[in-house]
């Protein structure tokens, strides 16, 4: 319910504005505090955003600028679970928001495919992420409450280790001898990074697609070190269809003379198998309702009548637009290898017969579980993620919650219809249990302390000003019942609580006060400040 205050000077600032300014921070904090209970849902001024769903594409990349991403360089050698190494590790990764003192309110966000760090904007790449409606003050990854991380995936190509990295033994791109790997060793690399950062539990796995994956294997894997998970558009274990699909994408690449068998990078790119893929991607990636309404059988701009065999549909326009800005924006072995591991994905286990389990595979994965769904998702189908639900309350976990939507955007929801899934994410992560109640506590404390050391520096009756124009916000009266609350909280531990109440008792009749009214009660609250206080 407080608001984290953060002072900011100027070098040379005088004594005089230096307090208007952190009265004028009072009164802004006061106001949010304690406004009625109908406004508190986002206590930050600005905070409540807006989700609704444009007709747009996602924001796959930033049109080649990835600058402004952290760099963690491991030297020691990085163990694959099939038992092959890569020398060192490198995992770029972005962050939003604050890491509090116990390092406990951390949030791992798990990317796609083709993803890059940069989930949204910040002050070292201000051009917008991936995710851009879901971080931030009061959106679903609240940066109020929450310190969010995202890497790019090992085995991708902006800036972590991957087929086109630089092999420090050989001096050249890996390509075609970097090894194969697991999603589980994806999510190896990522606790790596949070062992570096010092966090040793998230408060949260959030992931949709490939980061879906990601999401329940890490609660799988580390069980003790994820409080909560969100899955969203995954599964638990891959299926033939969408392997199927993978399979078409990487013929398309590896059938192009320049792919070279993944090392191409002192040649041609193969472009035109990436494009191909990107284009085959894409097809799986919406839905054929979504492209009904939005394309039909209509002719694409400038088409007047069908002949030959250019592109004449708009849908066909809209595919070749798609395969066209991947090239030189997504490098194509990353596609090949790391498609493969989403191929191989499993969370099974063997059971006491020896055979494979899902359910022993997820037995240990008992912290609070949101998983999502789309119907119209034709590469990872519900009953994908139905089937995670299911499993996990098998197992004995209590605390799982399945929604599927009829979003018309298919597997590309996630980044689109954030007005559906948004509110979801954001509940489970902010909601009790193991929800962002002692986050709020520690925000609380810290505002506190702040209110009292601001009402020190001014006189009683600017205090009771500032306190009166923050819960007025323009009004002319006020409740007295917070008059008193406030009075009590700013002056906690100099005011005797009891001599508060006497005074407002015996000059507040009514329940609401005017500013004249409460100043008339300055003297009678200044002599209960000189009381001896005992709490």
């Amino acid at each position: 319910k407080y608001v984290p205050l953060i002072v900011t000077s100027a070098p040379g600032m005088s004594l005089k504005p230096m307090a208007r300014h952190l009265r004028n921070m009072q009164v802004m904090a006061m106001r949010q505090m304690f406004r009625p209970s109908r406004y508190r849902l986002h206590p930050f001024a600005g905070a409540a955003r807006s989700f609704a769903v444009a007709a747009k594409e996602p924001e796959y990349h930033t049109g080649g600028n990835f600058e402004g991403y952290h760099l963690f360089h491991r030297s020691a050698p990085f163990t694959f679970r099939n038992g092959e190494q890569i020398p060192e590790l490198q995992i770029a990764y972005e962050t939003w928001g604050h890491l509090n003192n116990k390092k406990d309110n951390v949030i791992l966000l798990q990317c796609g495919m083709s993803a890059s760090s940069h989930a949204c904007s910040h002050a070292r790449n201000p051009a917008p992420g991936w995710w851009e409606e879901y971080i931030g003050p009061g959106r679903p990854l609240d940066t109020n409450l929450f310190y969010v991380i995202c890497t790019n995936n090992l085995g991708g190509c902006y800036g972590s280790s991957g087929p086109s990295a630089i092999n420090s033994h050989t001096g050249q791109r890996y390509g075609s001898s970097f090894p194969r790997f697991e999603v589980q060793d994806q999510v190896a690399a990522q606790f790596v990074l949070l062992d570096h950062l010092g966090i040793d539990q998230v408060h949260a796995c959030v992931g949709a697609s490939l980061g879906g994956m990601q999401s329940v294997c890490a609660a799988s894997m580390f069980p003790d070190r994820v409080r909560k998970f969100v899955s969203i558009s995954a599964c638990a274990k891959s299926f033939p269809g969408s392997i199927a699909f993978r399979h078409a994408q990487r013929q398309a690449i590896m059938s192009d003379p320049n792919w070279r068998g993944g090392d191409y990078y002192d040649g041609q790119l193969p472009a035109n198998g990436l494009r191909l893929a990107r284009q085959l991607g894409t097809i799986t990636y919406r839905s054929g309702l979504e492209w009904q309404q939005r394309f039909g059988q209509s002719l694409a701009k400038g088409i007047t009548k069908r002949e030959g065999l250019k592109n004449e549909f708009m849908i066909e326009n809209y595919l070749a637009h798609q395969g066209e800005k991947w090239v030189n924006a997504y490098d194509p072995n990353s596609l090949l290898w790391i498609s493969k591991a989403m191929d191989g994905f499993s969370l099974e286990k063997p059971d006491r017969d020896g055979k494979p389990s899902l359910l022993e595979g997820l037995k240990e994965a008992m912290m609070p579980a949101l998983v999502i769904g789309v119907q119209h998702d034709v590469l990872f189908p519900v009953w994908q993620q139905k089937e995670i639900a299911d499993t996990l309350r098998k197992a004995g976990n209590k605390g799982v919650v399945y929604y599927e939507l009829d979003s018309i955007y298919g597997h590309d929801s996630f980044l689109l219809d954030a007005v559906s899934i948004g509110p979801a994410v954001k509940g489970h992560l902010e909601q009790e249990p193991d929800g962002a109640r002692h986050i709020w506590e520690e925000l609380a404390s810290s505002a506190v302390g702040f209110l009292q050391a601001i009402s020190q520096r001014g006189s009683t009756a600017d205090s009771m000003r500032d306190i009166f124009r923050a819960l007025g916000n323009g009004e002319k009266e006020v409740e007295r019942d917070r008059l008193k609350a406030m009075v009590k909280l700013v002056w906690s531990g100099r005011v005797n609580e009891a001599a508060v109440d006497k005074a407002f008792e015996s000059m507040a009749k009514e329940p609401l006060m005017e500013l004249k009214q409460f100043m008339d009660m300055r003297q009678a609250l200044t002599e209960a400040m000189s009381d001896t206080y005992l709490p």
